[in-house]
């Protein structure tokens, strides 16, 4: 097979609460190519969601750029988008070869290569699979020894054996960067929801997570791998002197694993007079956090940190197999809060079985803490998880093989929970969250003091109080569908 072109794309749609992040797996998957074929392929990134791009106007991009590979990224809520533009690029050229590549295709690998138009999925990590396969593609060579994919074969869906993780994260290239279009980022929410300095960028610093939580996705497996905090501090010299960033999101799985790395991360940072403001909209687990990890951070730029705590029920916590330790986790809040670093704080409510006592106490605990956010979701079963075996044994005439495709995000639609038992989750969900966003305006009001948060929370104020009324209304308005227009309208 002839390959000149490659087209990669983050699908995806824009959505109410319009979070966004730069597309770190494919940012790496052109650094990858770049190094392994160097100028080989002609390759245009393309975001679909940041540039609010549809079907259509994906349709004149793809005819305009005529690809030989198309590789897509998606999560499971955009799988319908990205299936639409997939069919366009077939259309147009029928030898167009399409992989798929992100969540939706480790977890729905065999629904999504039922779509004639998906001809390979790569299931996990890229970086070391993708080069391989397009090796194979151009050598006109069988794939059937080429791991970590699933692609059709006579007529049927073939699963290879799965790739070992990559353990030396600093053999990669960082990720092209130059590829980013840090000024249309500061036109749109982050993944953080705000920010105190622009331009800002989001970094992965590690890989994997070793806790077992139930409701888990484990896209990059069990076993965390780190880069070293050298490899991290270049990326972010990078990201500062070339790109002029002045803030960055960590979104590891797990940031404060090995808290002497996560230290020293912090003192180079320091050493090196690096001025930036760091936020983590999640990245930390709550109860392995010292006092000296959050005095380095503060010291390194940090201003927000968000700790998932899911729920205040002792059962709930053991049945997850998350097992938060509550008591210190109402002790690192407390450190938090007077490092002067904003605390936000995720739970979930409409676990299986979970009774309204349990949810109460979690609303409870949430909305008495020193949090300054408690950011509400209702629960997700993922296939291929083992929360979904437990909703299964908790819900044996639930018809879990109908699930939804739109169901499969956290703040809209129906859960599971409320079609299996009939209580009204939703309605549940939504006082949580405005009771949440009210304990937010509080805080901020009260915070004003804070030395050297004045002007920062003034234009918080801004940004804030007439969004989270907007994203109320939008939870409300899919919650409860009346005449309003339809999320794809």
């Amino acid at each position: 097979m002839k390959i000149r072109k490659i087209m990669l794309v983050r699908s995806g749609v824009r959505i109410p609460w319009g979070n966004f992040t730069q597309p770190l797996g494919l940012l790496y998957l052109v650094s990858v190519l770049r190094r392994e074929f160097p100028g080989q392929f002609e390759i245009d990134l393309v975001e679909q969601a940041l540039y609010n791009l549809t079907a259509r106007e994906m349709r004149q991009r793809i005819a305009a750029f005529k690809p030989d590979v198309i590789g897509f990224s998606c999560i499971s809520l955009e799988a319908e988008d990205m299936a639409e533009v997939a069919a366009a690029a077939k259309e147009f050229n029928p030898q167009c070869l399409v992989i798929l590549g992100g969540p939706h295709a480790k977890f729905f690998y065999d629904h999504a290569l039922e779509n004639p138009a998906i001809d390979i999925a790569v299931i996990g990590e890229g970086e070391r699979t993708f080069p391989e396969l397009l090796r194979k593609l151009i050598a006109a060579q069988p794939l059937d020894d080429v791991n970590g994919i699933a692609y059709k074969k006579d007529g049927r869906v073939v699963l290879a054996a799965a790739r070992e993780p990559i353990e030396e994260l600093d053999s990669l290239p960082l990720p092209a960067w130059d590829l980013v279009d840090f000024t249309r980022y500061n036109k749109v929410a982050s993944m953080n929801g705000y920010c105190h300095s622009k331009p800002w960028a989001v970094i992965l610093t590690s890989r994997g997570c070793p806790f077992h939580c139930a409701y888990c996705h484990d896209i990059f497996g069990k076993k965390a791998r780190l880069r070293s905090p050298e490899n991290v501090l270049a990326e972010i010299e990078l990201l500062t002197g070339t790109y002029g960033v002045k803030e960055i999101h960590i979104v590891d799985d797990i940031f404060n694993i090995d808290l002497a790395r996560a230290k020293r991360i912090c003192d180079l940072i320091v050493e090196r007079n690096i001025k930036i403001t760091i936020a983590f909209p999640n990245a930390l687990r709550i109860d392995i956090m010292d006092r000296e990890l959050l005095q380095k951070l503060k010291m390194a730029g940090c201003y927000v940190v968000t700790y998932a705590i899911e729920t205040a029920s002792p059962r709930i916590q053991k049945l997850l197999g998350k097992n938060v330790d509550l008591d210190k986790a109402l002790q690192v809040i407390k450190w938090t809060h007077e490092e002067n670093i904003i605390t936000h704080g995720f739970f979930m409510i409409g676990f299986p079985g979970e009774t309204r006592a349990e949810m109460a106490l979690t609303g409870k605990w949430a909305l008495e803490s020193e949090l300054w956010l408690p950011i509400f979701f209702m629960a997700v079963v993922y296939p291929r998880t083992r929360l979904l075996e437990i909703a299964r044994a908790t819900y044996p005439a639930f018809d879990f093989s109908k699930w939804e495709m739109r169901d499969l995000q956290y703040r809209m639609g129906e859960s599971f929970y409320e079609k299996a038992t009939g209580v009204e989750l939703s309605r549940i969900h939504l006082d949580m969250v405005r009771r949440g966003y009210f304990k937010f305006a509080k805080k901020i009001l009260t915070s004003m003091p804070f030395p050297g948060n004045m002007v920062f929370l003034l234009s918080f104020i801004w940004w804030a109080l007439p969004r989270g009324s907007v994203i109320v209304r939008k939870i409300e308005s899919f919650m409860y569908p009346g005449p309003q227009q339809s999320p794809r309208g």
